[in-house]
Formats: C-alpha cells, structure tokens, sequence
C-alpha cells in the first residue's frame, strides 16, 4: 500500500497553444514527470527475481523512515480545450475580471527513462540511506487521459494511465492516476 498523501506526481513541461476557433484550443505539452510511490510502512522492501517483483518487510533491526518506489518519465500530450471565455491567454492569478471557465480532455505518452527504489533509516544515530536503480519490472511506455478543468489562471488537471505501471504477471496489477494544479 502506499501513503496517499506521501506521495507525490510532479510535472516540468512547456506548453504551446493552438487556437482553432474564438472558444477552442489545443494545448501541446512535452516535459518530465516523476511518480514518487511512498509505502504505506516504511520498512517495505522490494526484491525482483526472474519471476516478478516481491514485496517484503525488511528484517533489520533499524529504525525506518521511509521507504519509496520513484519512476521519471519523458512525456508528451495533446489536450483539445473549449474556452468558455475565448481570450488568447490565461489570466494572471491576480487578474480577477476574467473568470473564463476552460474543459478539455486528452491523450499523453511517456517513456520510462529511470527508476529506483529508496530506502531510509537511522542505524546507530546515523541516517542511512540505501538506493537501488533497476527497471522493476516497470513497463518502458506509459500512455492515458488527461483531463483538465480551468478558472482565471488555474486548471486542475487528473491523469489516468491506460496501461499498468508494471509488466504482465511481473508486478501487482495497477494502473497509476495523479491529480492537481497547474499555475
């Protein structure tokens, strides 16, 4: 299991608009973005063999902090957007006149360019931290709907990846999802 608020999705893109019509844009997006899965406790120890991944709790007698799963990705997306507003730009978050309400819905693609595992600990009043880079078992392309809903200078935006985060009988069978605010 993981924490639900431990954990985090983060996103560095740039982003172009295409206006079609006076109320309808494409938004094009390429960036890197990162799952960071922190586990539930802190002691979770993942092993991979040639059958799969196991997850484990780690038998030492040490103090846990944190134990987490975090994969970066290459990413690019495509976002059809209906502008109930129809201005060429978004508003400054300050700028209050304008409260267009924007909606759009749309694919994204990435590719898996690393991962690891972290695992953090205090052992004899030292901090210790043991990192493992490998791939997992973690499928290399990822690919879902992007859905995103604007007012002013904000959107809100929920990704749901389409294809699981891990390969075929290889991992547990989950498909990842993130939300949150874009400024």
């Amino acid at each position: 299991a993981v924490r639900p608020w431990g954990s985090w999705y983060i996103w560095f893109n740039s982003t172009l608009r295409t206006r079609v019509t006076k109320n309808f844009f494409i938004e094009w997006s390429a960036g890197v973005s990162a799952y960071n899965f922190k586990f539930q406790e802190d002691n979770t120890l993942i092993t991979k063999d040639a059958n799969g991944l196991t997850f484990s709790s780690d038998p030492r007698d040490v103090s846990f902090i944190k134990s987490k799963l975090t994969v970066t990705y290459v990413n690019a997306s495509f976002v059809p957007v209906i502008d109930f507003g129809g201005t060429n730009r978004k508003s400054r978050f300050w700028n209050s006149h304008n409260s267009a309400f924007r909606i759009g819905a749309g694919p994204y693609a990435g590719y898996r360019i690393d991962s690891h595992t972290k695992m953090v600990y205090k052992e004899g009043g030292d901090r210790e931290k043991d990192k493992d880079r490998d791939n997992f078992y973690l499928n290399n392309l990822r690919y879902g709907i992007r859905l995103q809903l604007g007012v002013r200078s904000a959107d809100f935006f929920f990704n749901y990846d389409l294809n699981e985060l891990f390969a075929t009988d290889k991992g547990p069978k989950l498909n990842a999802f993130s939300f949150g605010v874009i400024f």
